[in-house]
């Protein structure tokens, strides 16, 4: 059993570059993960600790209200409040100061002022506390989505005239020869021109399973060779290759903000004047009507303006969206924007463009009828032997489905366009074709409601056989379909250029609820103009070619098939499913639910919890520490809930 070349582990049975994915990989990972944290953080840590014995010393020795008590709790407040200090001057130089740093500088020094020194000193060194854990898990998020960064590659073995060279990938042109050695990364797009190899697409698609790569066949950039060394050309300049493309849309898409994002920006700047003016209410005002008892009611606002800190809904709306974004990329589903979040869970109809999306965009043999006196091995062998001579996809198809090269030698072969092709085939006039060339030929066929292709295969003036050939439905895309309705999709619709039967034979196959057939561009577009029009929720579609960019540009949802869709498709969509598995349609719906479902979840539960303790240490009445607890533990419990959306 062979190591992975980039680590130790004795488990791991594959090279796969940089991915292992093995237990024990993992087990290194997680451990490296957790010692990262101590190492980034020592200092910070080293600060709260300082901080919480001085506290506890001042507590336990009962002198946190004496001159000894001021002193310890001082030097604590200096040490995790520090911080804090400066960026509320930096706040105010900068006229923009009605922050979390302020609710807390303004709560900690009025403490000091009423003689609570220790709780003064807990205020700030909680709320660094609080501020180190966020920090943590924002940065845990943050890392999982920069290894995407891991699709780059740092040198390419470009191949000359005088051997191989390791150059910057950014200075190889199109059409120049790389090496790609077993476990190195593909740094640029290309074709395959060396050996036939064996690629981990992990990074790329997000799934586990190597693709075996033939000679001429499509490679992406940010894959790996889990094979044989071979030699790529390349096919895009770096900057343009599928992992370039990748890191952009992912570190990108937090640019474009959800309406919940945009909603907390909005309150933030403007609950933070609202709950200082209280405060001062609570502590200025309402004494006037208490019998003058100041301290009491500033203690109160100093416990309402220490959990008015908005800090829970500020970090943790925006973490939610870039957790799940981040999880998204790694299933190969990249998302551009978290605005494009909250339309997939709000997306009521799916439309589809068949060719290339539903099925598979290729010609395939699904069946042979031989004629009375014929077999299918010989009428096989004569198609065969013609179709070797054209370049057809459906010639094609019939020659993938022999799978071996005939032994039969045809002559005198002729190609008729719009018809098929004839000749001589070991001494018989063969013929294969439509219905017409059999016309050509003497032999009457009737018109069969097939929803593919008939290639009709005459010997000698006789029908020998039928070649059904079709554009084969993917295999997955009726359980996409029945997957679409499970998650609340309300109406799936097919767009085609085909004809009226193909196009209903399809759609009856995977389970549609309307087809559309014998459309153009335009007539796309118009018609999902129509369901946009009549629609409760979003309208999403799905296409891969040139063809479907402007209907992808123009739904609430435009989704791009990203391994053979077109780039002007891609570039028009908001989400690229990276390895056309339509699956990863209703996954990508389900899991924007659920980063929707913690967004709310997290405004809510937070708004209510602080409304609830807010109210009590105004009417009841309750310790800084307990205050401060509250607003860490809710801003804790709204991180880890949004941390979950992975």
């Amino acid at each position: 059993m062979e190591k992975h070349e980039s680590c130790d582990c004795e488990e791991c049975g594959k090279d796969a570059g940089l991915s292992c994915g093995c237990s024990a990989c993992e087990r290194k990972k997680e451990k490296s993960s957790g010692e990262s944290f101590f190492k980034e953080n020592f200092f910070d840590l080293i600060k709260l600790v300082i901080s919480a014995i001085l506290i506890v010393v001042a507590f336990a020795t009962g002198r946190q209200d004496d001159t000894l008590g001021l002193i310890l709790c001082l030097i604590a407040y200096v040490v995790s409040g520090a911080e804090i200090f400066i960026n509320c001057v930096k706040g105010i130089a900068a006229k923009d100061f009605l922050n979390e740093n302020t609710l807390m500088f303004i709560a900690s020094v009025t403490a000091f002022i009423m003689g609570e020194y220790a709780e003064g000193a807990l205020i700030v060194t909680l709320y660094a506390l609080g501020e180190l854990l966020e920090d943590a898990a924002t940065d845990s998020s943050r890392k999982k989505i920069a290894g995407l960064s891991d699709l780059k590659s740092v040198t390419a073995r470009l191949v000359t005239a005088t051997g191989i060279n390791e150059v910057a990938p950014e200075t190889v042109e199109k059409g120049s020869l790389i090496e790609v050695r077993r476990g190195d990364r593909v740094p640029i797009d290309g074709v395959l021109c060396g050996a036939a190899t064996e690629f981990d697409m992990k990074a790329i698609t997000g799934e586990s399973k190597p693709y075996y790569i033939e000679n001429g066949g499509a490679v992406y950039g940010g894959a790996i060779n889990a094979g044989d060394s071979t030699v790529i050309k390349t096919t895009e300049l770096y900057k343009d290759s599928t992992a370039e493309k990748i890191i952009a849309m992912v570190e990108g898409a937090n640019a474009k903000k959800a309406k919940s994002q945009k909603f907390i920006s909005s309150f933030a700047k403007i609950y933070t004047p609202i709950v200082v003016l209280l405060a001062v209410i609570v502590g200025a005002v309402v004494p006037l009507f208490d019998g003058m008892n100041f301290t009491k009611w500033i203690y109160n606002a100093l416990n309402f303006l220490v959990i008015s800190c908005p800090c829970a809904l500020v970090i943790s709306v925006p973490l939610a969206f870039f957790t799940g974004i981040g999880s998204l990329a790694k299933n190969g589903v990249m998302v551009k924007g978290s605005n494009y979040i909250d339309a997939l869970a709000k997306v009521k109809t799916a439309a589809f463009d068949k060719t290339g999306t539903l099925t598979k965009g290729e010609f395939s043999v699904e069946k042979i009828l031989p004629s009375e006196g014929f077999t299918e091995k010989t009428i096989t062998e004569y198609a065969v032997a013609l179709e070797t001579k054209s370049n057809h996809p459906v010639s094609k198809a019939i020659c993938d489905y022999a799978g071996k090269k005939t032994e039969y030698k045809a002559t005198d072969v002729k190609e008729v366009a719009g018809k098929g092709i004839s000749g001589v085939v070991n001494g018989v006039k063969v013929a294969a074709g439509n219905a017409r060339l059999m016309s050509d030929t003497g032999i009457d066929v009737a018109e069969e409601d097939y929803y593919g292709t008939i290639v009709y295969v005459a010997a000698d003036g006789v029908l020998a056989g039928r070649i059904y050939v079709c554009d084969a439905v993917k295999p997955e895309a009726r359980e996409t379909i029945a997957s679409l309705k499970k998650c609340g999709v309300e109406k799936t619709v097919m767009f085609s250029g085909d004809g009226r039967a193909v196009c209903e034979a399809v759609g009856k196959a995977v389970g549609m609820d309307e087809v559309y057939s014998k459309l153009l561009p335009q007539d796309k577009t118009e018609r999902l103009g129509i369901l946009k029009e009549s629609g409760d929720g979003g309208v999403l579609f799905a296409g891969d070619g040139i063809n479907d960019a402007p209907t992808i540009s123009l739904a609430d949802v435009g989704v791009a098939m990203g391994a053979l869709g077109s780039e002007i498709s891609i570039d028009s969509a908001d989400v690229v499913i990276m390895d056309d598995d339509v699956r990863k349609i209703p996954f990508a719906i389900k899991k924007a639910k659920k980063i929707r479902r913690k967004v709310i979840e997290n405004i809510v539960g937070s708004l209510a919890v602080k409304a609830a303790v807010m109210i009590l240490s105004v009417t009841v009445g309750l310790p800084v520490w307990a205050a401060m607890l509250g607003d860490v533990g809710v801003m804790l419990i709204a991180v880890l809930n949004s941390l979950t959306a992975k």
